[in-house]
């Protein structure tokens, strides 16, 4: 399995943080694609250097079958934003609920989804109605987040949401984010 051998590279040759290998739907030999992706020093998602890309070449060229060929590309980074509406108990400080809803929320998205991975917003949905103090998850806007400091990936959530709009699907060579997950989660509450 090629994707366990690139996480398996040792990390002196330089580390992948997702990857996912299909095959070439416009090749008529057994030409893979591998998508990759690395991570900053913040721990966030970007595109691979030329000389990982090099040295991941290297690593598989050990272990490929000889009728293989594999690009090693660059994934697509979509950086998505969370807005939320809740009530919550009247019992309880609402503000307090509001900020243990967002702190929910950024535990559990504080790691960007796999190389293809759907964004499930039932997940949103079942993290603050689990959070207590809150009495209804009311409202939920997924957002993209672009320009400085985000990726310039181009994406409409509203035609990859699904039918039922309860998650929103990745192509193949996309992986979700919440780069910013103190900034890029807010809710209001009442």
């Amino acid at each position: 399995d090629y994707e366990a051998m690139v996480y398996a590279m040792p990390s002196k040759f330089g580390s992948v943080k997702r990857c996912r290998i299909l095959r070439d739907p416009d090749s008529f030999k057994r030409n893979l694609n591998l998508y990759v992706l690395s991570e900053d020093t913040n721990g966030k998602l970007t595109f691979a250097n030329s000389i990982l890309k090099d040295n991941l070449k290297t690593w598989l060229n050990r272990v490929r079958m000889i009728n293989d060929t594999i690009d090693i590309i660059d994934a697509r980074i979509v950086n998505l934003s969370i807005d939320f509406k809740i009530i919550a108990d009247s019992d309880k400080n609402k503000f307090d609920v509001l900020n243990a809803c967002i702190a929910n929320l950024q535990e559990r998205f504080s790691e960007p989804l796999l190389i293809g991975e759907p964004f499930y917003i039932t997940d949103v949905y079942n993290v603050l109605n689990d959070t207590e103090g809150t009495v209804d998850a009311q409202d939920v806007v997924i957002g993209i987040k672009n320009g400085l400091n985000y990726s310039d990936t181009r994406f409409d959530i509203n035609s990859q949401k699904s039918a039922d709009g309860r998650y929103i699907k990745a192509p193949a060579n996309v992986a979700f984010e919440i780069k910013f997950p103190s900034i890029d989660i807010k809710g209001t509450v009442r």
